[in-house]
């Protein structure tokens, strides 16, 4: 107390106030702690860090542990540096955020969230219109883009594909088909989805060719000379077979073909007058994505009776003229 009675009032008071302002000032804290934002593809993300400090903080930020400049375009910061925006967001700026708040009284403050992307599906690379040949594979390709990963799935004619060890869809998104089939000719659609949305790629269309196959020969006949008769050969394919008739190997002139289309068969009935043995053939020929196919079926017409003539017929000469003086 003696020592306070030579120190004047006015230092004390001095002395007083500095020790006042001391014990005010505070090392800075982060109240309002950052979190994950999640930003749609082109919206804008949005970091706020509130912080208490006495003196007021200066405020910085990173992004990977990179510092973010004051100058630096593509970033805007308010409300004294704790708010960080991030305009029309892209997939590059995805990563972690840290603020840092620092007065130069104790250790400076930190606090750090992730941004990540999230977009709407996109098909950036839609299927295409493929014909193939029935037992081949096939492949749709459907690559898309979105964050989540979207779920892809595939329609066809409007119903859900069923998945099976013949039918499956591939890690990125294409559809596969082993052993093509004549019922998987259709319009095939992809779809991808998540939680911000869906996407459909446009239609397209899956044709299925088949080589040309004969599904009914014609019969071996055996009848009368002159007689008329019917040959019968049915056949399929697709494109549709063309349907050719050969005699012996050679165009037929003096006949008539009678033909009808059945969905996918063609009936075709070949009306011949028999004159001699023959052998007739019937062709099937069509253009597919393998190239071209021909297959054939003979049978042979043979006339009744003719062996016989000969077997039974008897040879007579004339007599021999006689000349006199011969024995």
């Amino acid at each position: 107390m003696k020592l306070l009675e030579h120190i004047p009032l006015l230092q004390i008071l001095f002395l007083a106030q500095i020790s006042s302002v001391a014990s005010l000032q505070r090392a800075p804290k982060i109240t309002t702690l950052l979190e994950t934002v999640d930003a749609l593809l082109d919206h804008n993300a949005t970091f706020i860090c509130e912080v208490d400090s006495d003196p007021p903080a200066d405020v910085s930020w990173t992004r990977n542990n990179e510092p973010i400049r004051y100058y630096d375009s593509r970033y805007i910061t308010k409300e004294n540096g704790q708010m960080l925006i991030i305009p029309n967001v892209k997939d590059s700026d995805n990563g972690e955020y840290c603020c840092i708040a620092n007065n130069w009284i104790g250790q400076p403050a930190k606090s750090c969230g992730a941004l990540q992307l999230k977009m709407k599906p996109q098909i950036k690379r839609h299927p295409m219109d493929i014909t193939m040949l029935v037992d081949s594979k096939a492949v749709l390709p459907c690559v898309t883009l979105g964050y989540p990963k979207p779920d892809i799935t595939w329609i066809k004619d409007e119903d859900l594909v069923k998945l099976s060890d013949r039918v499956t869809i591939l890690d990125y998104g294409a559809l596969k088909i082993h052993n093509i089939r004549k019922e998987d000719a259709g319009q095939y659609r992809c779809v991808a989805r998540n939680s911000f949305g869906i996407a459909f790629s446009k239609p397209v269309t899956i044709e299925v060719q088949a080589p040309a196959r004969i599904l009914r020969v014609p019969k071996e006949k055996r009848v009368p000379f002159g007689t008329k008769v019917s040959l019968e050969c049915n056949a399929t394919g697709n494109p549709t077979p063309t349907l050719t008739w050969l005699e012996n190997g050679n165009t037929i002139s003096e006949a008539s073909v009678e033909e009808t289309l059945v969905g996918d068969v063609v009936l075709s009935v070949l009306h011949v007058e028999v004159k001699q043995p023959a052998l007739y053939t019937c062709l099937a020929t069509n253009h597919h994505s393998g190239g071209a196919n021909t297959v054939k079926a003979t049978a042979r017409v043979t006339v009744s009776g003719t062996s016989d003539l000969f077997k039974h017929a008897r040879l007579t000469f004339p007599p021999k003229p006689y000349r006199p003086g011969e024995i």
